[in-house]
């Protein structure tokens, strides 16, 4: 009787002592398919979701995922609220955890058949090119829309779903604007879901790696987390791509 006693106060012991041990880790992201986003289950998915999950199970680390606008992300980052924001990159000032799964790659949509030949877009003395007015652009894509003298067209906009997606785009009827730029691989799947009539300039625009930001009193754990992150392995990273990318990506 002794002896299960001692091992029923040892068992309660471990618990206690793992349950004091553990660590919830709080990541606020914005609406990125395919890297972060809530299904129409409620349930929080994405490429870059399932990685973040992948390294820190049998971990400390539990951690909560939170969507929200962008700056609201940065803002509760830099309060305090939350311990890391998603999609982050020099431009938005904040230190950064050195393992990236995610590139935004920045395109200039226009509306199909606007152009018969691609040159003829960049004929245009000033083009309209509407840009988020939510997101700090890399230096490198301000100044290749410099070099095109584009008009800027400022616009906020918070996908929710894959409808507000559809949305977006209407902006180029009725050549509202020559065109938007986008990460093309949400653009393409837009694209495809709605049938719109969207295609994109084959000239490459720019690309930037994107990462996870903390505030910088978050350090310690971030190296911890930044050390776990780096040891997923390039299989898993590849199955987890594939399933919401398929075999030809």
């Amino acid at each position: 009787m002794q002896i299960v006693l001692l091992l029923l106060l040892a068992l309660l012991s471990t618990n206690a002592l793992a349950k004091t041990d553990s660590r919830a880790v709080h990541i606020c992201f914005e609406r990125w398919w395919p890297y972060s986003f809530v299904n129409e289950q409620k349930q929080v998915r994405g490429i870059e979701v399932d990685i973040i999950k992948s390294a820190l199970i049998g971990t400390r680390y539990r951690v909560a995922f939170h969507e929200l606008p962008y700056r609201r992300c940065l803002a509760g980052v830099a309060d305090g609220t939350f311990d890391f924001t998603l999609h982050v990159d020099e431009a938005d000032g904040f230190p950064i955890i050195d393992v990236s799964f995610t590139t935004w790659q920045l395109s200039l949509a226009v509306k199909q058949g606007r152009f018969s030949n691609p040159d003829d877009f960049y004929q245009i003395a000033a083009p309209r090119i509407m840009i988020s007015e939510d997101y700090s652009y890399p230096e490198a894509a301000v100044q290749e829309l410099k070099k095109i003298n584009a008009a800027i067209v400022m616009r906020s906009f918070y996908e929710q779903n894959h409808d507000d997606g559809k949305r977006f785009f209407t902006v180029l009827n009725n050549n509202r604007v020559d065109a938007v730029l986008v990460d093309k691989i949400w653009a393409l799947e837009m694209i495809r879901r709605h049938q719109l009539e969207v295609t994109f300039l084959p000239r490459p625009f720019h690309a930037e790696q994107q990462f996870m930001g903390y505030n910088i009193a978050n350090q310690a754990m971030a190296k911890r987390i930044e050390s776990l992150l780096g040891k997923v392995s390039n299989k898993t990273i590849k199955a987890i791509e594939i399933k919401y990318l398929g075999d030809d990506f």
